[in-house]
């Protein structure tokens, strides 16, 4: 995997330099900037070994490059569209806890009978 080291974003690229799982080295190319803010930066990456894939949020600062990364089964489109999606609310996630509640109190009672 080559990158140039005159761009700090190729920098931090540089230090995904391997596949996680099966230790390949990447390909340059696959790596693709889902979304840029300010100084971080969000890539997805697959591998071309073995076709898993990592999202990396890239912090880019005057103090170094940090990165934090999570092995994924999400192509590239499907985290494009999730982060196109509405932000859940509060009340969408107590409906929905209320709805699984009824759920298993009514499997509980066929149970029981």
């Amino acid at each position: 995997m080559k990158f140039s080291s005159k761009n700090p974003l190729n920098e931090a690229l540089r230090l995904m330099k391997q596949c996680p799982l099966c230790k390949q080295d990447y390909v340059a190319e696959k790596a693709k900037i889902v979304e840029k803010q300010d100084e971080a930066h969000l890539v997805h990456i697959t591998c071309a070994n073995c076709e898993n894939s990592v999202l990396v949020l890239l912090v880019i600062s005057r103090l170094g490059i940090s990165s934090v990364g999570i092995i994924t089964d999400l192509v590239l489109d499907d985290v494009s569209r999730f982060m196109s999606k509405d932000v859940i609310s509060e009340d969408d996630l107590l409906n929905f806890h209320e709805l699984l509640e009824k759920k298993q109190s009514l499997f509980i009672k066929s149970l029981i009978g």
